[in-house]
């Protein structure tokens, strides 16, 4: 009798339980909802996690987005405090993503996409070749030339191997059967610096990081089929029929494994209306920076497309 006692009274319980969970996901979201950025204040990333909170109350049931800049191991510490958070879907990860998978593929890190659930994604990075201003060279067919001249005597920079721009430049060397000496830095911002002191011959970073350094960096190209907005009038590699791969780094919104699909699904929805939100674009145009609109599961079909593709491009 006892026993049987025992079994209602769990029973009940978990019933109430399992009431109480799904008011609580019908209700959400209840109060802000953090978004962590694994980089300093002031870079791509944090722009576009930036721009998205200045829109997201109205879309987000009056409630606002606080973004939570978390940098430093390459966007991967704040990436794993995301994941180590309560599956409640209030504290969400804004990631380059491309640097992500690549580093993955290499090498298993502390945190990976594996960690997450896509929410969506709102942007994109591109890469672009830039050579110091007081440099000769003005095209990229003209700085291919060189670098076959010097026999690997050049110098380029980076942000890091296995990152996004490394991974773009080692494409675009190899389909021109190139060699370069590579020098990484620390952020596209020290490979800007050393551009500026002619510290390298040539970088590759993200192509909006050239806006406001026009008189000290030349951008000759960016690495895509199609022009940049933050750079309109240059020309793409492919139009100067100089040949790259075709690596850029999507901007993805991640929630924690464990939060549950119909919070997720809330969350893609409230930010796709974020995107399209017209005071979203103005920001991001006057950045200069790429909007990109792909859903929950729009985005999950991307990152695991690009763990496919990109295995042979980090020699797996």
């Amino acid at each position: 009798m006892n026993l049987r006692k025992t079994i209602r009274t769990s029973v009940s319980c978990l019933a109430l339980a399992l009431a109480s969970s799904t008011a609580l996901a019908a209700d959400f979201p209840e109060r802000p909802v953090n978004l962590i950025v694994g980089y300093k204040a002031g870079g791509g990333v944090d722009t576009y996690a930036r721009a998205l909170a200045k829109v997201a109350q109205p879309h987000l049931d009056g409630q606002p987005i606080v973004v939570v800049n978390k940098p430093g191991g390459g966007g991967l510490i704040g990436g794993r405090f995301v994941a180590d958070q309560p599956p409640t879907g209030y504290s969400l990860y804004l990631s380059s993503a491309g640097s992500m998978v690549l580093r993955n593929l290499v090498k298993p890190q502390v945190v990976s996409t594996n960690d997450f659930k896509m929410v969506a994604t709102i942007g994109e990075l591109t890469a672009g070749v830039f050579v110091p201003a007081s440099s000769p060279i003005k095209t990229l067919p003209e700085l291919v030339a060189k670098i076959k001249e010097s026999g690997s005597k050049m110098r380029w920079g980076h942000t890091g191997r296995g990152n996004v721009w490394h991974v773009a430049g080692v494409g675009m060397l190899n389909k021109n059967e190139l060699k370069s000496k590579d020098i990484p830095f620390k952020g596209g911002s020290a490979v800007r610096s050393a551009l500026i002191s002619s510290q390298i011959d040539f970088g590759i970073i993200g192509a909006h990081l050239g806006r406001g350094f026009e008189d000290d960096i030349r951008l000759l190209a960016v690495l895509s089929d199609e022009r940049h907005p933050a750079v309109p009038d240059t020309e793409t590699a492919k139009e100067l029929g100089v040949a790259f791969t075709k690596v850029s780094s999507p901007i993805i919104v991640m929630a924690p494994k464990r939060v549950n699909d119909k919070t997720v699904q809330q969350l893609s929805d409230a930010v796709s209306k974020m995107v399209n939100d017209k005071e979203y674009s103005a920001v991001m145009t006057k950045a200069g920076l790429p909007v990109a609109k792909l859903n929950a599961a729009e985005t999950t079909t991307l990152v695991e497309n690009a763990k496919v593709d990109w295995k042979s491009l980090v020699g797996k």
